[in-house]
């Protein structure tokens, strides 16, 4: 077998270094704050990302320089490409316009069911004061006519007892009558 040459070594360092980079690189967090600018960074297989800005795109290598070749021709001025951005510009303003406008919308019904929630709530307070007020009559009128139904068995007690001395009266009145009358007629036959 013949001895390793220069570039064969040289070769297999690189190989080594590469295998070291990579098994050293897994398994590894990575946080990504900066949202300002174009930024690339080399993520192996089992990296775990921790996105901490608003906006993030991860684009493989091949991905990448296509959208990089496209976003270089926009800043040169490719006209057919300045084109599709102003486009895509004025969509993107629409599309801020019109959801200023429905958030606008929004805090207008906001602001409207506030208050008629309000309205709703201060309503269903008079409405249960007031049933609370003829709850508080009814239990009084209750009371009353309690009172007055106790007042008419007594009165109806005085009657009945007031009719039956009446009758008792009469009865010792007639039986009295008949007997003075007996007493007269004897007096009057014996004389």
């Amino acid at each position: 077998m013949k001895p390793f040459t220069f570039h064969h070594k040289l070769l297999l360092a690189i190989l080594c270094c590469l295998a070291a980079t990579q098994g050293y690189s897994q398994d590894r967090l990575k946080t990504f704050k900066d949202s300002s600018g174009i930024s690339i960074y080399s993520i192996y297989r089992d990296d775990t990302l921790l996105i901490k800005c608003d906006t993030a795109f991860i684009l493989n290598k091949t991905t990448f320089n296509i959208y990089k070749k496209f976003y270089d021709k926009t800043r040169q001025g490719n006209s057919s490409f300045k084109g599709i951005m102003d486009s895509y510009e004025s969509m993107i303003h629409q599309q801020d316009t019109m959801l200023r406008q429905k958030e606008f919308y929004y805090q207008q019904l906001k602001q409207q069911f506030d208050s008629l929630s309000g309205s709703s709530l201060a309503f269903m307070d008079r409405t249960s004061l007031s049933l609370q007020g003829i709850s508080s009559s009814l239990d009084k009128a209750t009371s009353s006519l309690v009172e007055t139904q106790k007042l008419l068995e007594d009165s109806r007690k005085m009657l009945e007892e007031e009719r039956k001395k009446r009758n008792s009266r009469a009865l010792k009145f007639g039986i009295g009558g008949a007997v003075i009358g007996a007493l007269v007629a004897a007096l009057i036959a014996g004389n």
